[in-house]
């Protein structure tokens, strides 16, 4: 049987920077079993934000935690291409998120100002404000904003990220610094020992750790039900488009269209709960397009070639589950939407928590039983 300190079971970003932080802080032999199902990688199809507007609206420690993670990202990034020579293709050139009509603009306007007020009584600052259109359409001089647009919600502190790059870019830094990747390495089951380890069978062998964490998107639930645990999450089919390659116009994101390096227009921001159907429908594509034109006209013209669908693993209150199993406390649990934007906090926060060195004030409140009620 092989053994290992700290056994990570799902690489995406989640399990990827949560392993990177482990060996950062001295963990020992860290290994991360991944399973590639190429239908469901959250971190494979996701659009890329770093941000933290709107998070946590209606939950304060939420809020108060995103903020935190968008502070750490642009040290984060320059760490991680410093070490690795990847390109991340950061550009910390602010976010926006629009609004259609005085009644969504005012809505807007009271999120920044209940947000503010949450963040402030943590000594936290909430960086973001409301631009008119006109305002909004001097920033981006060389695109054209729809009629439609009544202005935007604005920081200048948050970007976006090629998160192909960046999923690229974690996994060679865990592995520079010592720990081992296993591709195509199926968990089947999960037995804990009497003396507090723990015995994880794969399809490529059996193996022991003193720590397992599982961060296996929507795949965690078959591992968690034997051991008598219901992971509150369910998923959610967002589905995306992207445009043939064209010239930089759009250097500042916004929540449902960005321009990439390449030159490429990406538009998604679509919630559907299909269970784990994550295929693309016309009428999905047809309101996405729609909407982006609305937003800057000339998107219309240009010629749109690829689209796909990838299933967000959702909470119900759409807060992160970070959370110790009852009676085996060495096994830690890791859900969430937003890993991109809260991936700073696995190196930094999660990865100290799981090793018993430290705990942030803010973790508590992420329990999985919050839900039992």
């Amino acid at each position: 049987m092989a053994t290992a300190d700290v056994i990570i079971i799902g690489g995406g970003i989640s399990g990827a920077t949560t392993a990177l932080g482990l060996v950062e802080e001295g963990a020992g032999k860290v290994l991360v079993f991944d399973e590639q199902l190429t239908s469901q990688r959250p971190s494979r199809g996701n659009f890329g934000l770093t941000w933290f507007l709107c998070k946590g609206s209606n939950n304060p420690v939420y809020a108060k935690w995103a903020r935190m993670a968008i502070q750490q990202w642009p040290d984060f990034a320059r760490k991680l291409e410093q070490e690795t020579g990847y390109d991340l293709e950061l550009e910390w050139t602010g976010g926006a998120i629009h609004a259609f009509g005085e009644e969504q603009y005012a809505a807007h306007e009271k999120s920044i100002k209940t947000l503010r007020e949450v963040c402030g009584k943590s000594g936290l600052d909430y960086p973001a404000r409301m631009l008119s259109r006109q305002v909004f359409a001097e920033m981006v001089p060389d695109i054209e904003v729809g009629e439609d647009v009544t202005g935007v919600m604005y920081s200048a502190e948050q970007g976006h990220v090629n998160p192909l790059k960046l999923l690229g870019a974690v996994r060679c830094a865990f592995q520079k610094k010592g720990g081992k990747y296993y591709g195509n390495h199926s968990v089947t089951s999960i037995l804990p020992q009497k003396d507090g380890t723990i015995s994880v069978k794969t399809s490529k062998g059996l193996y022991n750790c003193g720590k397992l964490v599982i961060a296996a998107g929507h795949g965690s639930q078959r591992l968690l039900t034997p051991l008598g645990q219901k992971l509150h999450i369910y998923a959610e089919r967002g589905q995306l488009m992207v445009s043939e390659r064209y010239k930089r116009i759009l250097k500042i994101p916004l929540l449902c269209a960005r321009q990439t390096t390449d030159g490429t227009f990406l538009i998604g921001f679509s919630t559907e709960n299909t269970a784990h159907d994550n295929s693309v429908t016309l009428s999905t594509m047809k309101n996405l397009a729609c909407n982006a034109v609305r937003i800057f006209p000339i998107l219309k013209k240009l010629n749109w070639v690829r689209s796909w669908g990838a299933l967000r693993i959702m909470t119900p209150d759409g807060a992160p589950i970070y959370s110790r199993i009852p009676e085996h406390e060495n096994i830690t649990i890791m859900a969430m939407h937003s890993a991109v934007s809260l991936a700073p906090l696995k190196t930094s926060a999660i990865a100290p928590w799981v090793l018993g060195i430290n705990e942030a004030s803010q973790i508590a409140h992420f329990s999985n039983e919050r839900f039992n009620v």
